[in-house]
């Protein structure tokens, strides 16, 4: 079944990065101008099938009643998940010390654009999400995500214990963020290769995924709250390593 997906960045970047994914783009008919413009004249010369929406309100199927489409949404095939081996090959590629982020049954799709956003202006070289009690790769979480999930390589696993050790056999070590730790982010060298895994909104990461890292760490807390929001907690943490490696250099 397709994919449905909304919004001017969201949209660029498909037409961008994977312009094959889209069967097809309906624009609202009240204003072509500006990015709508450059995305109707990109579809176009693409050969991809448009269709210009003349009811108002502007509510294209299966676009949730409340999402801020900017009058252009577009259906996708399926979205492309990356392979394990993709995300090795985009280190390799790029030259760079590994640095990969794994979300542990991250349910909230807000959450998941976010943390994605970040990962991709970061430079992270791959996210490893799960096939179920998990969020997938939504229309939402692209709209969030403000596109970047079309940017760096997305695996989504069965078992994320087995893609664990599918990096550790690599050379990464790995690293869970956990309020319940006793060392701080700021404590630990982030420069080696890496894998961050943060965890579920309530339930942090599972006691079985904790098991499988080489050391866990927390982010320092200084007012009444304990914890972050797990978004909040990845993008300070992935901060933090880009941060010790741009020093180290």
């Amino acid at each position: 079944m397709s994919k449905v997906i909304w919004g001017i960045n969201p949209l660029l970047e498909a037409l961008n990065r994977h312009p094959e994914l889209i069967e097809e783009i309906i624009f609202e008919k009240k204003s072509l101008a500006g990015k709508k413009y450059q995305i109707l004249d990109k579809a176009k010369k693409l050969n991809i099938a448009i269709k210009i929406y003349t009811k108002a309100p502007f509510s294209p199927p299966k676009v949730p009643q409340k999402a801020n489409t900017q009058g252009v949404v577009a259906y996708l095939r399926e979205f492309a998940y990356a392979s394990l081996e993709e995300i090795e090959e985009n280190w390799k590629r790029r030259g760079e010390t590994p640095l990969v982020l794994a979300l542990d049954e991250v349910i909230d799709p807000q959450n998941v654009g976010s943390i994605l956003r970040v990962a991709d202006g970061l430079g992270v070289h791959g996210v490893v999400i799960q096939k179920h009690r998990a969020c997938k790769i939504t229309g939402t979480v692209i709209k969030v995500s403000s596109g970047a999930a079309f940017n760096l390589p997305i695996a989504q696993v069965k078992n994320l214990k087995e893609a664990l050790h599918f990096f550790t056999q690599r050379g990464l070590w790995i690293l869970g963020l956990t309020h319940k730790a006793e060392k701080r982010i700021y404590e630990l060298d982030l420069t080696i290769p890496l894998l961050v895994i943060v965890g579920n909104e309530e339930k942090g990461i599972r006691p079985s995924i904790l098991e499988q890292c080489d050391f866990t760490a927390k982010i320092p807390m200084l007012g009444k709250i304990e914890s972050l929001n797990v978004a909040q907690a990845a993008g300070i943490t992935l901060y933090e390593a880009i941060r010790q490696r741009t020093i180290k250099e």
